[in-house]
C-alpha cells in the first residue's frame, strides 16, 4: 500500500510541477534535489542532457530569428525537466515498482516484461564489454572503437526488433490488444 501511495504522490507532484512557472522556485527545487541526493541528481543530468541541449538550441535559434526573448523560458524549461526527472529517479529508487503497480494486472505484466528486457540488454552489454576487454591487448584505435560501437548498436537494434515482435505476439495471446 505504501508504494501505491508514494506512486500516486509522485504523479500529483509531476502534474503540480507543470504548473510552476517561476524560475526561482524551480531553481530552489533543483538545489534541494542536489542536496537530497547528489547521485540521483547526477543521474538525472546524464539522462536529460542530450534532449535538453537539442531542445534548447532549437528554441534559441527560433527566438533569435524571431527576435524574441528566450532566457526565462529556457531556464524554466530546463529546470522543470530536471526537477521532474530527478523526482522520478529518486522515487523509483525508493519504491518497489511491482508492488506499486499491483493494482492492475495488465500494468504489472507490462512492467515485468519491460524489466526482463532491460535485464537482458544489460547482460548483453556487459558481455560485449567483457568480450572486448578480453580480446584487446592494447588500447583500441578510434576506428576500432567506432566499429565496436556500431556493431554493438546493430546488435541491440536487431535484438530490440526481434524482442518487440515476440512480446507483441505474447501480449496478443494474452488479450491485451487485437
Amino acid at each position: 500500500m505504501r508504494d501505491k501511495i508514494i506512486l500516486s504522490l509522485l504523479l500529483v507532484a509531476v502534474v503540480g510541477l507543470t504548473f510552476v512557472h517561476t524560475v526561482p522556485v524551480l531553481a530552489a527545487l533543483a538545489l534541494g534535489a542536489v542536496l537530497l541526493s547528489f547521485k540521483d541528481a547526477k543521474k538525472s543530468i546524464k539522462a536529460i542532457f542530450l534532449f535538453n541541449i537539442s531542445v534548447t538550441l532549437g528554441y534559441v535559434i527560433k527566438a533569435y530569428l524571431t527576435q524574441s526573448p528566450f532566457l526565462d523560458y529556457i531556464m524554466m524549461f530546463n529546470l522543470r525537466v530536471f526537477d521532474i526527472t530527478f523526482l522520478v529517479f529518486y522515487t523509483f529508487g525508493k519504491i518497489n515498482l511491482l508492488r506499486a503497480f499491483s493494482f492492475s494486472r495488465s500494468l504489472k505484466l507490462l512492467l515485468i516484461s519491460t524489466l526482463s528486457q532491460i535485464a537482458s540488454f544489460q547482460k548483453s552489454y556487459e558481455d560485449f564489454k567483457m568480450a572486448l576487454k578480453s580480446r584487446s591487448v592494447k588500447k583500441l584505435s578510434e576506428s576500432d572503437k567506432k566499429k565496436f560501437i556500431s556493431s554493438m548498436f546493430y546488435f541491440f537494434f536487431k535484438k530490440s526488433l526481434l524482442n518487440s515482435k515476440e512480446r507483441t505476439l505474447a501480449l496478443k495471446a494474452r488479450g491485451f490488444f487485437d
